[in-house]
């Protein structure tokens, strides 16, 4: 990992909605794609993800001739894949057991993929865990992470969206009221 740049870790959503260009995000989202991505290119932070994001993006999640851009940013000095050991994968399962303990996530808990990606940024000490997975999955029984910030299976992590950037004021119209 390069220096003291903030580390930020990516799940595999952004990834794909990077190379995929999604149209469909919420205003805002692939502008804050964009913005990290140029920051990471400028050498201003490092982005960390699980090795488990390469088997996560298949080909047929990704459009073609788009696996060279992945690998040009993982290939970068600031871009760190991380292995899943035996620290992760116990924390993992520690996180997923944490949510099954508690009445109030009635059974829920991450998927196991997720808990994979949370506990590799707790334990490389992740600023922040980019996400753009809010939804609960009825159908795997899975909780949503957002909402999980701050406290991640008893442990502290900022989930959250990446920032959108903040728009430039122009010049000689700050101040100017409408």
């Amino acid at each position: 990992m390069s220096g003291n740049n903030p580390i930020f870790y990516w799940d595999t959503c952004l990834f794909l909605a990077w190379l995929k260009n999604e149209t469909s995000r919420q205003p805002g989202e692939m502008d804050a794609i964009a913005s990290m991505i140029e920051r990471f290119h400028k050498r201003q932070i490092s982005l960390i993800t699980s090795v488990i994001t390469i088997t996560e993006m298949t080909s047929i999640k990704i459009p073609a001739g788009t696996e060279g851009q992945l690998e040009d940013v993982m290939q970068r000095s600031n871009f760190t894949r991380l292995a899943v050991d035996i620290r992760v994968a116990k924390l993992a399962r520690d996180i997923r057991n944490w949510y099954l303990a508690r009445e109030e996530y009635a059974g829920r808990t991450v998927s196991w993929p997720d808990s994979l990606h949370l506990a590799s940024a707790i334990l490389y000490r992740a600023k922040e865990f980019h996400t753009f997975d809010g939804k609960d999955s009825a159908k795997n029984n899975s909780l949503g992470l957002l909402k999980l910030s701050g406290n991640v299976g008893g442990h502290p992590l900022i989930v959250t969206k990446p920032p959108v950037p903040v728009q430039a004021h122009l010049p000689g119209l700050a101040g100017i009221r409408r």
